[in-house]
């Protein structure tokens, strides 16, 4: 019960974290705000995994797995939401728990009960159609800004499996301080292939943080919300903690309906209807 706790207080994180990276990338590259991500993961990530038992041995165990997830769980996805239509960008790539399940069966052999397997089908479903915008078209899945959404959903699915692997001979812990580490190199080179320079972020943030209020903020909650993330997989299976992180969509509906006034549509209304009781039959089944 405590992993998928910590799975929902990762999905209200990333929620507001998906919100104010989307108004990020109206002033910025991505590979910026990736940047504070990176930063804040050494803040955070580093002295709590200490603090709660990380060594020098599991930390090295990590190393490799935490490579692979700070490429696709996390750099690729940034990446990827600042690609073509956001509405379809976000749809696309809210299908990752699809992937993790599929993986977490064929690789860590994970077995759910047949109630818990119609949960997590209920809460992925009804995640993909509170993503689903009137400016989805299906003609929009032959271009390419399309497939690096898809890719990304696949990637996610398929790291957050390994990362379970490695969880589960180490700790989260472990992980944390691993990945803290490996986005340093990662972020590095990130901004050198999109081209962003040091000494231009400096000095804007010099001269106040005001152009990267959101992506600060933003990079803040999606580290809290991935750190969530991972310390849950200490307790539960990835196949039924990355359903639960997922439903920061119909989380985001919620928030632009009753904060912002925005529209929702019937198939809208009817993803966050099944999102939340997929979401509520996990928590009460453990």
């Amino acid at each position: 019960m405590l992993g998928i706790v910590i799975a929902v207080l990762s999905s209200f994180f990333m929620a507001e974290m998906q919100i104010l990276l989307k108004k990020s990338y109206k002033e910025l590259n991505s590979s910026v705000a990736y940047f504070f991500d990176m930063l804040f993961g050494l803040i955070i990530w580093i002295p709590v995994g200490i603090l709660f038992g990380a060594t020098l041995e599991g930390i090295r165990k990590c190393l490799l797995y935490a490579i692979i997830s700070a490429i696709l769980s996390e750099a690729l996805v940034f990446y990827a939401l600042s690609k073509g239509n956001l509405s379809v960008t976000t749809v696309i790539i809210a299908t990752y728990p699809v992937y993790t399940l599929l993986f977490s069966f064929l690789i860590n052999n994970e077995k759910l009960t047949l109630i818990q397997i119609i949960c997590v089908l209920i809460t992925i479903l009804g995640t993909i159609l509170t993503a689903f915008d009137y400016n989805f078209k299906v003609k929009n899945l032959k271009n390419i800004s399309i497939i690096i959404p898809l890719i990304a959903a696949i990637a996610i699915g398929f790291s957050d499996t390994l990362t379970k692997v490695i969880i589960d001979e180490t700790s989260s812990f472990n992980f944390l301080v691993a990945i803290a580490i490996v986005q340093i190199p990662v972020a590095i080179i990130y901004l050198i292939l999109t081209k962003q320079k040091f000494k231009t972020i400096l000095d804007d943030l010099k001269a106040g943080v005001k152009e990267y209020k959101y992506s600060i903020i933003g990079s803040l909650l999606n580290v809290l919300g991935t750190g969530c993330l991972l310390v849950s997989f200490n307790y539960t299976y990835a196949s039924i903690a990355s359903p639960l992180t997922a439903i920061y969509t119909p989380l985001v509906l919620i928030y632009s309906f009753a904060v912002l006034k925005e529209k929702i549509s019937k198939v809208n209304l009817i993803g966050v209807v099944l999102a939340l009781i997929g979401a509520f039959g996990i928590i009460v089944i453990g």
